[in-house]
């Protein structure tokens, strides 16, 4: 394992070359990794030539870094690293010492905030930054030494040292737009499946305009909070149209996500977004993550005005008790049925977030909730198998339970817990998952719109995209 105990001194600042990594070798998706180019960004307006070695949507990922490293021949090498990214992480850091022994490896993302001396040991990198990267990673670019920086983690004489998370950012419209130059945008455009029950032809892409989230759900918390706290900050309604002005010139789009898991926290802050939207005549089709209770008809109704198509609503499961005890959502079943209805009733589309195979779940209350997905008038689904990310509230209760490694978390595939007390076996909850997925989209009710989706050259692309996490 590689180990250098160094410092970015700033007799190096005259290094320039910094080459980005996204480590997604299995799931590609439409979503650019916005944080990278937030962190692209930076660099840029610090004289830095960044570049990025997207790993996303090429068949031979670990030939394409070899391929750029020996191009760029970088100063300096940044990983990004999810939970599900860990194994393709540590093998991109083992390419980055043999190709370009050189280069100083930082790394970075939810999974080093969250389990940092486990990342140096896999990743045996030189620096990785915890939370919010920006001030940080601009210090250590500026030539800073690693202990004046905040949220930085480093090897000293063989132990861990270094203080903890960055702070956050108090006002985000400082911070500067991701940088999507380093992003094969057109690629990520054709690939882009947020509204193809909408429309499979429309151009869009992802923005985030908040960070941060006040809610409890065990399945995210409290490592949502380590890496954006606990509080929500919000984007200036004029800075996001700003930046979809950007998007529109640019890239030619007419349709855009907003990415935010809790985007309609604040009501008043969303109504502001929709008369901005409004006011400078953007026609653009977009969709939003929603929690079903704080869905209202005044609200709905004024972002429809403003182009609002399709709303993600995170549902988990059919069973009232599996979301008060075991998940602590804060929602009741009834709920999202009355905000199911609403949407209905104003001819959005709602795509609803299940998830099967959390320990104390019944094979039962399993079936229940797919035949409830199945059943409502929901227009898309997405099935995933309970999978408990370090450090958050459900990890804490059932890590007795895990089997598998959290290298190998992957919640499309695999379940990681051993429920043999249950009577439940991992391959019980794989096949339901299967299973959920064909009943929800061949059920007679939406086997049309079904069908509508996937004809076409380009959306069977977009549809076998999609199948992989089937």
């Amino acid at each position: 394992m590689w180990r250098r105990d160094v410092s970015f001194s700033k007799k190096e600042t005259n290094l320039k070359k910094i080459l980005f990594v996204f480590p997604e070798t299995r799931y590609p998706s439409g979503q650019p990794p916005l944080g990278i180019g937030m962190l692209a960004a930076v660099a840029r307006k610090m004289g830095w030539e960044p570049s990025l070695c997207d790993m996303s949507f090429s068949r031979k990922p670990y030939k394409l870094l070899e391929d750029m490293l020996l191009k760029h021949r970088p100063d300096m090498v940044g990983i990004s690293v999810l939970t599900p990214q860990l194994s393709a992480a540590t093998e991109t850091a083992g390419i980055v010492r043999r190709v370009t022994p050189g280069a100083f490896l930082i790394a970075g993302g939810p999974h080093p905030t969250v389990m940092p001396e486990d990342t140096l040991e896999r990743l045996g990198v030189d620096l990785l930054l915890r939370g919010e990267a920006e001030t940080s990673f601009s210090m250590v670019l500026g030539g800073a030494d690693r202990e004046d920086v905040p949220g930085a983690v480093f090897m000293r004489d063989g132990v861990a040292a270094g203080s903890g998370a960055a702070p956050d950012h108090p006002g985000l419209d400082s911070l500067p737009l991701p940088d999507r130059s380093v992003f094969d945008m057109e690629t990520y455009i054709r690939h882009w499946y947020s509204m193809d029950r909408v429309d499979p032809g429309l151009r869009g892409t992802t923005v985030m305009a908040t960070r941060g989230c006040p809610y409890h759900c065990a399945y995210c918390q409290p490592t949502l909070s380590m890496l954006f706290g606990r509080k929500l900050r919000k984007r200036s309604p004029e800075s996001i149209v700003s930046e979809l002005k950007g998007l529109v010139a640019e890239y030619g789009i007419n349709a855009f996500m907003f990415e935010d898991s809790t985007f309609i926290v604040d009501h008043d802050w969303v109504h502001g977004i929709c008369e901005r939207i409004m006011e400078c005549g953007l026609r653009l089709s977009w969709c939003c993550n929603v929690r079903a209770d704080l869905l209202t008809a005044d609200l709905v109704d004024h972002m429809v005005k403003a182009g609002l198509r399709k709303v993600n609503m995170g549902v988990e499961t059919s069973s009232q008790r599996v979301l008060d005890e075991i998940y602590q959502k804060g929602i009741t079943v009834e709920g999202v049925k009355r905000a199911l209805r609403l949407c209905k009733e104003r001819g959005v589309f709602v795509q609803g977030y299940f998830m099967l195979g959390t320990p104390g779940e019944t094979l039962d209350e399993m079936r229940a909730t797919i035949r409830f997905a199945s059943e409502e008038p929901f227009d898309d689904a997405l099935f995933d198998i309970t999978t408990p990310f370090p450090h958050t509230t459900l990890w804490e209760r059932t890590k007795h339970l895990i089997r598998s490694d959290y290298s190998q978390f992957d919640c499309f595939h695999n379940c990681v817990y051993d429920l043999a007390s249950q009577g439940i076996s991992p391959g019980d909850i794989e096949k339901l998952k299967k299973s959920a997925f064909w009943k929800f989209y061949l059920h007679p009710r939406r086997l049309p719109a079904t069908l509508r989706t996937v004809l076409g050259p380009r959306n069977i692309r977009r549809t076998l995209l999609k199948a992989r996490r089937v």
